[in-house]
């Protein structure tokens, strides 16, 4: 928790400096629309804005994976809930004979 607060408080001292260092005024024009801001402010807009389109860009994988995990985590119930029924337990593969163990890593192979 220290370690975040420490960061957030490194990041603002920056942004500060920033700020005060890239004060004077410049002039942006977009076909008809001409503003007039701070070359700070500019800098820091445009960052902000790139991070924003970034996490947007992101966030549809996000979806995707927590639906994944939502739905493999109900099949694993499933299976829980008819191993259990058939009274089977889970077992180590430590705890298999290395015949078998074998046997399954041909299986796998193939």
């Amino acid at each position: 928790m220290y370690s975040a607060l420490i960061i957030f408080l490194l990041a603002v001292f920056f942004a500060v400096a920033f700020s005060l260092q890239n004060s004077e005024p410049i002039t942006l024009n977009f076909f008809s629309l001409t503003i007039q801001a701070s070359r700070a402010v500019v800098f820091l807009s445009a960052l902000a804005s790139g991070v924003l389109l970034g996490a947007l860009a992101f966030l549809p994988s996000l979806f995707k994976k927590s639906r994944l995990v939502t739905q493999q985590q109900k099949t694993i119930t499933k299976l829980e809930e008819a191993a259990a029924e058939r009274n089977l337990t889970p077992f180590n593969q430590e705890e298999l004979p290395v015949e078998l163990l074998e046997e399954v890593n041909d299986v796998a192979k193939t």
